[in-house]
């Protein structure tokens, strides 16, 4: 089945668990009703249920009779992969092949810390957490949508232009250098939302790379999630 020929409620699915998969809704969080989901994707209610139905059996979703549908801890996605992989940054990546990395749009935001992110930065729920969202390209062309979370620090800045460079350029100012890096990579068909990010006109696969990244020496850690469109983006591993 192609892309675009997914049913609609596939693709509201996917685009309800980016939304949960990224922080836009943190756990515990109350969703639309599905009234308003209908108007937001012009849809019928039997496809908004459909969607809703499939994410409470996957456990991102709960109802609660009288009161509406809430937003859980995702299931865990790292802990269950089978294998990762030590990685470059994307702008290591982008200098390596010749081509220079750029950032088109950055959003910085301090939130508190759902319990799936609170888990993989292994601090208390609800702590203080930096929410860095960019869009990343080189050579004039968009490439990647990243959401990253990072334990809060005042020493950090909440001006979203300070992110549009190189993150690990910030950081070492502040004598942070990552030297411990795990992830895992998937395929992901795109959303109406990611492809609003990514500048697609028509629907693609996407690569999804979820990483964990630390510095041992500054106890510093992050967590992301990282789409990339397909057909702009190659993955080398080098062993």
């Amino acid at each position: 089945m192609e892309q675009g020929d997914l049913p609609l409620y596939v693709k509201i699915e996917d685009d309800l668990q980016f939304k949960i998969n990224s922080g836009e809704w943190l756990t515990g969080d109350k969703i639309p009703p599905e009234k308003e989901l209908e108007e937001s994707y012009n849809v019928s209610r039997i496809t908004v249920r459909r969607a809703l139905d499939d994410l409470v059996q996957k456990g991102y979703l709960i109802r609660e009779r009288g009161k509406g549908t809430f937003v859980l801890d995702p299931p865990t996605e790292v802990n269950d992969k089978p294998s990762y992989t030590v990685v470059k940054s994307f702008t290591n990546e982008m200098l390596e092949l010749g081509k220079k990395p750029v950032t088109t749009w950055a959003d910085v935001k301090k939130i508190p810390a759902s319990t799936i992110i609170a888990r993989h930065l292994e601090i208390n729920e609800g702590a203080p957490v930096l929410k860095i969202a960019r869009v990343r390209g080189a050579d004039d062309t968009v490439i990647t949508y990243s959401v990253t979370f990072i334990p809060y620090s005042i020493k950090y800045s909440l001006d979203s232009k300070d992110y549009y460079g190189s993150l690990y350029d910030y950081l070492g100012r502040f004598n942070i250098h990552v030297n411990r890096q795990t992830e895992y990579v998937e395929a992901v068909p795109s959303t109406d939302n990611l492809m609003r990010f990514l500048d697609m006109s028509k629907p693609e696969p996407l690569l999804k790379r979820v990483r964990e990244i630390a510095d041992s020496n500054s106890n510093y850690t992050e967590y992301s999630v990282n789409y990339y469109v397909g057909s702009r983006y190659r993955y080398y591993v080098t062993l």
